[in-house]
């Protein structure tokens, strides 16, 4: 499946017949609250809303003939863009789109280190009484969004690349970071809620929504810590330990691994000992490793019992209650 779509470099001509997808379609008869709404419209105008360019098109099916739309130039550009084969080289919104709803890291041309983690997706919104659809990017490491424009001009002039992409060959060390723990959360709320509803159906109840709380926020240190951030990206390359549970970490990766231990009590390397570990970091502590197994596709429960030998050295009664929770995490169900 291609991801990329590149703009046609064709000036603004009236006429142009542009029909909504499925999904903009619903989004906007959810939005307006209406039964009906038309799919198919012609571009009348090209308009400025504040600083935005938005194209004015209006119905052209008779039932409808005084409806309009407001349609953002990126909106615009992108039912008039053409497929081109992946690239993860970055691009910027100026020449390509992604396809909609793709995860992004958008890299700030100016400052390297100042990423943006979003979404590229559609969103509905009211112009001087009239449905308008824009895209915006949500981001993913927090709360609130921004318009595609922001990234495109001044000193907020960006280019994105896919986060979801299998090649990472053209991002730096500080993207990469991004990448591998935004996909590794993806993972790890997947593993959380997986064991949350085992434990909702052993009466746990209170454990599981504190278990799907804490998946929210794995490992957010990462990359809001800056100081952890930069720490983490000088060893991103290294991922032998992951999937070898023979290889030891290094001296130099402890180094640097250090700071996001102390800020993560789901890592037993948090405390002075292991037994100080809430029943909470330890459920934490089972998805991490099983989020981590499934993404390197490891044997999960050979790497775990293998870990215990030769790194972890948890007391037997600990030991037990891990294990548990490990191949419940294994188990089919």
């Amino acid at each position: 499946m291609k991801e990329v779509l590149k703009i046609r470099g064709n000036s603004f001509q009236k006429g142009i017949r542009i029909r909504l997808s499925e999904k903009w379609h619903d989004v906007i008869l959810d939005f307006a609250s209406e039964a009906i709404f038309p799919y198919d419209f012609i571009l009348e105008e090209k308009v400025k809303v504040k600083k935005d360019v938005y194209y004015l098109a209006c119905s052209e099916k008779k039932q409808f003939e005084d409806v309009r739309i407001y349609l953002a130039e990126e909106v615009v550009n992108y039912l008039l863009a053409e497929e081109v084969g992946d690239s993860n080289i970055g691009l910027s919104f100026k020449e390509f789109l992604p396809i909609e709803d793709s995860l992004l890291l958008i890299t700030n041309d100016r400052n390297p280190n100042e990423i943006v983690p979003g979404k590229f997706r559609i969103e509905p919104e009211l112009i001087d009484g009239l449905i308008g659809l824009k895209f915006i990017i949500d981001y993913i490491n927090g709360d609130g969004f921004s318009s595609v424009r922001l990234f495109s001009v001044g000193n907020k002039k960006s280019t994105w690349k896919l986060l979801m992409n299998s090649d990472q060959s053209y991002m730096t060390d500080y993207e990469k970071m991004f990448a591998d723990t935004l996909i590794h959360k993806q993972f790890v709320i997947k593993s959380c809620e997986k064991l949350a509803s085992y434990l909702e159906r052993e009466g746990a109840i209170e454990h599981a929504k504190m278990l799907r709380e804490r998946a929210k926020v794995h490992d957010n240190s990462k990359i809001s810590n800056l100081d952890e951030l930069y720490a983490l990206s000088r060893i991103i390359n290294d991922k032998s330990s992951l999937k070898d549970p023979n290889k030891p970490l290094s001296q130099i990766q402890k180094d640097h691994i250090i700071l996001h231990w102390k800020n993560n009590t789901h890592h037993p390397e948090h405390f002075k000992s292991r037994m100080d570990m809430s029943r909470l970091d330890v459920l934490e502590m089972c998805c991490d490793w099983h989020a981590r197994s499934t993404q390197y596709k490891t044997d999960f429960l050979k790497y775990i019992k293998e870990q215990q030998d030769n790194r972890f050295h948890f007391p037997e009664w600990m030991w037990c209650e891990i294990l548990h929770y490990c191949q419940i995490l294994d188990s089919e169900f």
